[in-house]
C-alpha cells in the first residue's frame, strides 16, 4: 500500500471533551422517549467569548504550492508511511535569538503521533507497553515536563504530556503564577486534524503554523528559550507539513467540505449525516433499529449545541482566521481567537487525581494561583487544584476548565477518552454525560440532558459507526 493510502484512510475520533448528555436535576422520563427538536436553535452563552463567532462551514487551507512528501519528512514518518525517519524531522541549528546551538533531543513530531496504527495519536496505555522506555518519548520527557516528579509516571501510565502552555512568553518571570501553571493531557490524534476550529485541545492554536511551531519548541528541547530565526529559516518546511497534515483524513470525501465550489459541498453541508454509512458491517435488524434510535438522540442531545459540524460533529462556531492567523481589520482586540469551548465538568472531576500545584524540588510543592479577570472586569485570584483548561492561556475566569470540542469520525477506534483520558469507553463516556458531574459543570446547566440505560445504549450503537 502506498503511503498516500496510507495516510489517507486512517481512522480517529479525539473524544477529550464533551458530547453533552446528561442531567441530574431532571426525571427520568419514559423509556425510548427519543423525540427530537427538529430545528429549534440551541442556546448559547451570550459574553464577551461569543463575540464575532459565526456558525460557518469554512476551515483552514493548505499552501497549495506546499510539498507533501516534503511535510511528511519534515513531521518524521518514514517512506513507508508507518515508521518513523528522523533524518529531516529534528529541529537543531544555531539560533541568534536562543543565543547558539539549540540541541536537540532526538524527538520528531511522530514522537507523540505514532503513525496511522495509532491514528496518528499514542497507543493506549500503558505506553511502555508497546513502546520501549528508551525511546525519545521517554528519555525528552524533561522538554516537557522540566523535572516533574509526576511526569514519567502520568505519560506512561495515563498517556498525558504535561503542557506549560506560557513557558514560551518573554514577558513572564519564572515566578509568575502563568508561566507556572500548567495541565496534564493528552497528544490527540491528528486525522482530520484540518477540520479543526482550534488545533489544540484547549482551543489554541488558530492556524498549524503557530501550532507547530509551539510544539517545536516545546518538545525538543528542554530550555524555555525560543529560536525563532530558526524556524523561520525553515518556514516551507512548516507549509509542507501542514499540507502532509490536513492530507491525514478519515474519509477523502469530506475533503470537499474545504471548498464551497466543490460540487459536493452543498450536499455534505445540508445533510450532515451524509457519509456516516448505517449499514456498516452488515448489521442485523435490531442493530440497525438501535442504530437509528441512537442517531435520533445524537441528533437532539449532541448535534445542535456542541457537535454540529456537518459529517465530522465537532462544533461549527468559529471566526475567520486570515494569513498566519491574523484577524480581519474589523475585528475587535479582544474579539475569540478560534471558536466556542465548553465546560462539562471532566477537568474538575479530576479523574486520576492529578496534581496541579508546582514542584519546588527536594519533594517540596507549592500552590499556583493565578489572577483571572471576570467579565466585570474585577480580579478573581484561582488557587489551580484541577486543569484550568483555555483560562490558562485568556486569563479569564469565564474560562476555566474549558476545551474545545472534538471531532468524533471513527472515535470507536481512539479509546482513551476525554482530554485526560479519563474514560476508557464509549459506554463510560455516555454513562458520564448521564451523571450530575456533567449536570452540574458550566455547560451542563445550559445544555441538561438524561439518557435512561437503554437510550445510552443506543447511543454508543451510533457512536460505533461514526
Amino acid at each position: 500500500m502506498t503511503t498516500h493510502h496510507r495516510t489517507s484512510i486512517l481512522v480517529l475520533a479525539a473524544l477529550c471533551a464533551p458530547l453533552t448528555l446528561a442531567a441530574c436535576a431532571l426525571d427520568p422520563g419514559p423509556e425510548g422517549d427519543v423525540e427530537t427538536r427538529g430545528q429549534k436553535p440551541p442556546k448559547f452563552r451570550t459574553g464577551t467569548e461569543n463575540l464575532h463567532l459565526e456558525e460557518t462551514v469554512r476551515f483552514n487551507n493548505a499552501n497549495p504550492a506546499a510539498d507533501l512528501a516534503r511535510g511528511q519528512a519534515v513531521f518524521g514518518l518514514a517512506d513507508d508511511g508507518v515508521s518513523e525517519d528522523p533524518s529531516e524531522a529534528l529541529f537543531s541549528g544555531v539560533s541568534f535569538v536562543y543565543g547558539g546551538p539549540v540541541p536537540s533531543n532526538g524527538r520528531t513530531c511522530f514522537t507523540c503521533h505514532r503513525g496511522p496504527d495509532q491514528q496518528f495519536g499514542l497507543p493506549t496505555p500503558p505506553l511502555s507497553d508497546t513502546i520501549p522506555l528508551t525511546d525519545t518519548l521517554f528519555t525528552g520527557i524533561d522538554a516537557d515536563a522540566g523535572g516533574d516528579p509526576d511526569a514519567l509516571h502520568n505519560l506512561d501510565q495515563l498517556g498525558l504530556v504535561k503542557y506549560r502552555v506560557n513557558r514560551f512568553n518573554p514577558t513572564r518571570g519564572d515566578d509568575d503564577p502563568y508561566r507556572q501553571v500548567f495541565g496534564w493531557r493528552k497528544s490527540i490524534p491528528l486525522v482530520n486534524v484540518g477540520f479543526a476550529h482550534g488545533f489544540l485541545t484547549d482551543g489554541r492554536g488558530r492556524v498549524m503554523f503557530e501550532t507547530a511551531r509551539g510544539a517545536f519548541f516545546a518538545h525538543t528541547q528542554e530550555s524555555d528559550n525560543r529560536f525563532d530565526d530558526l524556524i523561520a529559516a525553515r518556514r516551507s518546511d512548516f507549509d509542507d507539513m501542514e499540507a502532509f497534515l490536513f492530507g491525514l483524513v478519515s474519509d477523502p470525501a469530506l475533503l470537499a467540505l474545504k471548498d464551497p465550489n466543490d460540487p459536493n459541498y452543498e450536499a455534505l453541508v445540508d445533510d450532515p449525516y451524509l457519509t456516516v454509512d448505517m449499514m456498516v458491517g452488515d448489521p442485523s435488524k435490531e442493530l440497525q433499529k438501535a442504530r437509528k434510535r441512537g442517531k435520533k438522540l445524537f441528533d437532539k442531545n449532541c448535534f445542535g449545541a456542541c457537535h454540529n459540524t456537518p459529517q465530522l460533529f465537532n462544533n461549527l462556531a468559529n471566526v475567520e482566521a486570515t494569513g498566519n492567523g491574523d484577524r480581519p481589520q474589523d475585528y475587535v482586540p479582544h474579539a475569540p481567537a478560534v471558536g466556542r469551548m465548553f465546560n462539562v465538568g471532566v477537568a474538575e472531576r479530576n479523574a486520576h487525581g492529578l496534581r496541579f500545584t508546582r514542584h519546588l524540588g527536594g519533594g517540596a510543592f507549592a500552590p499556583i494561583v493565578v489572577p483571572l479577570a471576570n467579565e466585570d472586569g474585577s480580579t478573581h485570584h484561582h488557587e489551580v487544584t484541577f486543569d484550568i483548561g483555555l483560562a490558562a492561556s485568556t486569563g479569564r475566569t469565564e474560562d476555566i476548565g474549558r476545551f474545545k470540542v472534538p471531532q468524533l469520525r471513527d472515535l470507536a477506534n481512539n479509546a482513551p477518552y476525554f482530554h485526560d483520558n479519563s474514560a476508557a469507553t464509549l459506554e463510560e463516556v455516555v454513562e458520564y454525560f448521564s451523571s450530575c458531574e456533567y449536570n452540574d459543570s458550566k455547560d451542563g446547566q445550559e445544555y441538561p440532558i438524561h439518557l435512561s440505560p437503554s437510550e445510552q445504549a443506543d447511543l454508543v450503537e451510533f457512536l460505533k459507526i461514526l
